[in-house]
C-alpha cells in the first residue's frame, strides 16, 4: 500500500515523498490509538481503595518507558529513510518557501512521535471522566463533602486561653479524638458552643470547590444544626449512603442510626465517633499512659503483627474520598493539561530543529556545533558560578544567540564564502526556542527591580503592579505565543537558508 502511495507522491508531491510524512503519520496514529486504549483501560477506578490500602499502579512506569522507547525507535527509523535523499545536496530546484514547508512537515511528524505518553495519560483522564458527567460528579462530591462533616476528622477552631469568646478560624491538622471534658467555648451566631461540639467540625474538600464555597457548605450544615433542621441532616445521610451502596461499599450504620448517634440538639456535645473506614493502622501515643483512640467507640486488634483500630460505627468515607477526588481532579486538574501539551510541543520543536539543521548543513558541522555548544555552556556555567548570579548565564546565552544571528546575515551580505556559518547555523537554530522565554524573564525581573515590586508583599503587589502580575499570571500563554513567533521566524529564515545554500564554500 505504502509503495503505491509513495510512488504517487514522488511524481505529484515530491516534498511529501521525500519527508516520508505519510507513513510517519499513519504509524503515529496507530500507536496513538494503542496508547490511548491502554490509558483508558488502565484509568479505571477501584472504589474499594483508600489511601491506606491503595495498591500502587506500576503500569504507568512500564507504559511510560514503552512510550519513550517507541518514540526513539520511530525517530531513528524515520531519520534513516528521511536522510537517504537530500534535495539540497543534489541541487534540486526548490521554491522560496519549500524549506519552510519541509520543516513544518518535520514538526508535524515529531509532534506525532513524541506525544504517545500524552495520549496515554489523556486516555486515563477520559476513562475517569466516563463514570459521571462534570455536573453529576460535582453534585456527588458536594454530598460527600457535606457528609464528611459528621465523620471522624479535624475541628476548625482551637482553644485560645487569652480570648475565650472569639471565633477563631484556624484548622487543626488532626483532632480525631476530642477532649470531651473541655470547658472552652467559641461563638457562632451569638451563641456559645464547646470546642468539642459538632458545630466546630470541619469537612473534606474537593477541587470542585474553593475555600469560600467550603465555608458556605460548613455554615449550611451548622445552620441545619442550630435551627434543628433534623430532616435535612437525615436526607443528607440517606443520599451519602446511597452513593456508598451504589459502589457496594459497606457501612455499619444506616441513616437513622447515624442520626441517632450524632444528633444532640442544641449543644451537639454528646455524640459517637463515626469512623471513615472499618479499621485503620494504630499509631500509639508518644505520651505514656495516654491513648489516641476513643475507647467507647473503638477497640484495638492485631492482625499479622500489625495493630489496628477498629471502629464500632463507620461509613466508607476514606474510600469515597479517595475515588471521588480522582474524578474531581480529572475535570479540574487533569493529568494532561495545557502545561503538558506545551512541553510536548517544545520537545517536538527541539527535535525538528535538530533534524532540520542537520538537513540544511552537514553531519560534520552538526557534530562540531554540539561539541562547541557543550564547551560554551561549561564556560558560561563556570562564570555564572563565580559571579553567583543567574542573570550571567541567561544574558550570555542571549548575547551568543544575537552574535550568531548577526554573523549569519553578515555571511549572506558579503557572499564571499560560508566560512564557519554551517556550524553557527546549527547552534543558532537550537538556541532559537529559548530566546523568547529568556527575554521575557529578564524583562520581568528588571521591571520588578525598577518598579520596587520586590519591596512589597501580599495583596499590595496585586493592587499596585497589575501589569507585572498580568505577565506572571499569563506565563503559559506567553510560551504558546513564543511558539507561534518561532514558526513565523522560521518562515522568514527558511528563505534566507535557501539563499545561504547558494553561497560558495570557503
Amino acid at each position: 500500500m505504502f509503495a503505491t502511495i509513495q510512488k504517487y507522491l514522488l511524481i505529484n508531491y515530491p516534498l511529501l515523498w521525500n519527508t516520508k510524512i505519510v507513513p510517519v503519520v499513519f504509524y503515529g496514529l496507530l500507536f496513538h490509538i494503542i496508547f490511548f486504549t491502554l490509558g483508558y483501560f488502565n484509568g479505571s477506578i477501584d472504589f474499594t481503595e483508600s489511601e491506606s490500602n491503595y495498591g500502587f499502579n506500576t503500569n504507568d512506569g512500564t507504559i511510560g518507558f514503552l512510550c519513550v522507547l517507541v518514540t526513539i525507535l520511530s525517530l531513528i527509523v524515520w531519520a534513516v529513510y528521511y536522510f537517504k535523499n537530500n534535495a539540497l545536496k543534489s541541487f534540486y530546484p526548490k521554491g522560496n518557501f519549500s524549506l519552510f514547508k519541509e520543516w513544518l512537515l518535520m514538526l508535524l511528524g515529531c509532534i506525532f512521535l513524541v506525544t504517545y505518553m500524552t495520549t496515554y495519560f489523556y486516555g486515563k483522564d477520559v476513562r475517569v471522566r466516563s463514570y459521571y458527567s462534570e455536573s453529576d460528579a460535582k453534585k456527588r462530591c458536594e454530598t460527600l463533602s457535606l457528609g464528611s462533616y459528621f465523620v471522624d476528622g479535624s475541628y476548625e477552631n482551637y482553644y485560645n486561653e487569652y480570648d475565650n469568646d472569639n471565633y477563631e478560624s484556624v484548622t487543626v491538622d488532626s483532632a480525631a479524638v476530642v477532649d470531651k471534658n473541655s470547658t472552652s467555648f467559641f461563638n457562632y451566631q451569638g451563641k456559645k458552643y464547646s470546642y468539642n461540639s459538632l458545630i466546630n467540625k470541619n469537612l473534606n474538600s474537593y477541587v470542585f470547590f474553593n475555600r469560600d464555597e467550603d465555608s458556605i457548605n460548613k455554615n449550611r450544615i451548622r445552620n441545619w444544626l442550630v435551627n434543628n433542621e433534623k430532616d435535612s441532616v437525615k436526607t443528607l445521610f440517606k443520599n451519602y449512603l446511597a452513593i456508598a451502596k451504589e459502589h457496594k461499599l459497606d457501612a455499619s450504620i444506616d441513616e437513622n442510626k447515624w442520626l441517632d448517634l450524632i444528633y444532640d440538639y442544641p449543644t451537639f456535645e454528646k455524640y459517637k465517633l463515626i469512623g471513615g473506614e472499618a479499621m485503620e493502622v494504630y499509631y500509639p501515643n508518644n505520651n505514656p499512659g495516654e491513648s489516641n483512640y476513643d475507647a467507647e467507640d473503638q477497640f484495638l486488634t492485631t492482625i499479622k503483627g500489625t495493630e489496628y483500630v477498629v471502629n464500632k460505627y463507620y461509613v466508607p468515607e476514606q474510600s469515597l474520598k479517595f475515588a471521588y477526588s480522582k474524578i474531581a481532579d480529572s475535570y479540574v486538574k487533569p493529568i494532561i493539561g495545557w502545561e503538558t501539551y506545551l512541553i510536548s510541543l517544545y520537545v517536538a520543536l527541539g527535535i525538528s530543529l535538530l533534524l532540520f539543521s542537520f538537513r540544511i548543513t552537514s553531519g560534520k558541522s552538526w557534530l562540531i556545533a554540539v561539541v562547541s555548544l557543550g564547551v560554551l555552556n561549561i564556560i558560561i556555567g563556570i562564570l555564572s558560578a563565580i559571579s553567583s548570579s543567574e542573570y550571567v548565564y541567561l544574558i550570555s546565552i542571549l548575547v551568543v544567540f544575537l552574535i550568531l544571528l548577526i554573523y549569519f546575515f553578515v555571511i549572506l551580505y558579503n557572499n564571499k564564502g560560508k566560512k564557519m556559518s554551517a556550524i553557527t547555523i546549527n547552534a543558532m537554530l537550537w538556541m532559537l526556542p529559548a530566546f523568547g522565554p529568556i527575554v521575557y524573564y529578564l524583562i520581568l525581573q528588571a521591571a520588578k527591580e525598577i518598579s520596587g515590586y520586590n519591596n512589597y508583599y501580599g495583596t499590595i503587589n496585586t493592587e499596585n503592579f497589575p501589569k507585572i502580575n498580568f505577565l506572571q499570571d499569563n506565563g503559559l500563554l506567553l510560551m504558546y505565543l513564543n511558539y507561534v513567533l518561532i514558526i513565523i521566524i522560521m518562515l522568514l529564515l527558511s528563505k534566507k537558508f535557501k539563499q545561504w545554500r547558494g553561497v560558495a564554500e570557503s
